[in-house]
């Protein structure tokens, strides 16, 4: 029996910018209709975070510890809150939005912009363990180094440094040690940008992003041709030189 099969990685962004790979998740659609869901946490990476950036994947409980959570026939909880269903006014229009012309939620969550409110997880395409051996040239600053580190030990990467390997079995203590060295870095470098823009404020340099004007009746007449379906709402995005974000909120407040 052929199978569909979609893969990705939940995420949660830290303080500090670092990504963190928490759970492998795949879909399984089979031609009789029958589907399924498992869920892969990725605990030594898990164990790097604190409550205040990761609460959990809803619908999982993660104390158990499990190698895979399975849900056969049923939508998960972490779907079913971020993943619009057929039910919807605006289903097919939202599917258009990622350039999607069936439902894969999996590919759906990696493709949309749209950030559920409750959490802070999203969906990015799925890639191996990776095994990273670091060469350094010697013109790399040391925030430059420690940062690269960090990300490949956030995302579950193994990396090798001067015969030095950090996997699984030390990933926290080498992350305990890291963390506190680029915060630091970290911090004073966002305080020397504060400075800069208050400073280019008071001589009048910054005047922050001018935000882009649409004509409100141009984009009358796109939207006239999008409803006709003389053009695709990304080609009238694209003739009125705006983001399809755009397009959509435009629109939104247009009919409200």
């Amino acid at each position: 029996m052929r199978k569909y099969i979609s893969k990705g990685i939940i995420c949660v962004k830290g303080s500090l910018g670092l990504v963190y790979a928490v759970c492998k998740i795949t879909y399984t659609l089979s031609e009789d209709d029958n589907y399924e869901f498992v869920f892969e946490p990725n605990y030594p990476v898990i164990d790097l975070l604190d409550s205040s950036v990761f609460q959990g994947i809803p619908g999982l409980n993660l104390d158990l510890r499990k190698k895979e959570y399975i849900r056969n026939n049923s939508i998960p909880t972490f779907i079913s809150e971020r993943v619009p269903t057929e039910k919807r006014e605006d289903y097919f229009e939202l599917l258009s939005k990622v350039n999607m012309e069936f439902m894969d939620p999996i590919e759906y969550l990696i493709r949309s912009k749209e950030q559920y409110s409750g959490d802070k997880l999203f969906v990015k395409p799925y890639n191996d363990k990776a095994t990273i051996s670091l060469d350094f040239k010697g013109n790399e600053t040391n925030s430059t180094i420690i940062k690269h580190i960090l990300e490949n030990i956030c995302l579950g990467n193994d990396i090798i440094i001067n015969n030095q390997i950090i996997d699984d079995t030390n990933r926290k203590m080498f992350y305990d040690v890291f963390i506190k060295i680029y915060s630091r870095s970290y911090m004073l470098k966002k305080e020397a940008q504060k400075q800069g823009i208050i400073s280019a404020k008071k001589t009048g340099i910054y005047k922050g992003r001018k935000p882009i004007i649409v004509d409100e009746l141009k984009f009358r007449g796109m939207l006239l041709r999008v409803e006709k379906k003389q053009i695709s709402p990304k080609q009238a995005a694209k003739e009125l030189n705006i983001s399809i974000d755009k397009y959509y909120r435009f629109k939104k407040q247009l009919q409200n």
